[in-house]
């Protein structure tokens, strides 16, 4: 990254809220599931067997916000990599786009299961570990290039 000294902080801040706005999430996906204490691999297991039923017009309300919300968050830390000196921009462009569409396939998962393709929910716990994974080799190339 550039050489200044206060260029870093504005980075540091976003790689915090960054980790703590996909840590926040996961939890509130687990609760809307029906996490209920310390039953984390009770509720994957649910998750698995009986996902939480949706509607059509109930995934469009959710989506809708989900795909402007991680764009944006995708969009705003992927920047960082344009000033890196250290990654190469060849390869943080694949990290990129890779995660635009493992975002969008964890969020676009609920239709499999609306129309009864996958009748099991391990294809959004797959694309959600996939999905938390991938965020979290961005931002450790950004803290890396700092």
């Amino acid at each position: 990254m550039k050489n200044l000294k206060l260029y870093h902080i504005p980075i540091i801040y976003m790689i915090l809220y960054a980790i703590a706005l996909l840590a926040t999430g996961v939890w509130l996906f687990l609760l809307s599931q029906g996490l209920a204490g310390s039953e984390l691999f009770a509720t994957f297991s649910k998750i698995v067997k009986s996902p939480a039923s949706k509607s059509l017009h109930n995934f469009i309300e959710v989506a809708t916000p989900h795909i402007f919300a991680i764009g944006i968050l995708i969009f705003v830390v992927a920047h960082f990599m344009l000033f890196s000196t250290k990654v190469s921009q060849k390869f943080s462009l694949r990290i990129s786009i890779t995660l635009f569409i493992v975002a969008f396939l964890n969020i676009a998962a609920y239709l499999l299961i609306i129309f009864g393709v996958v009748v099991s929910g391990w294809v959004k716990l797959l694309t959600l570990g996939l999905f938390v994974l991938l965020f979290l080799v961005l931002l450790g190339m950004v803290a890396f290039s700092l």
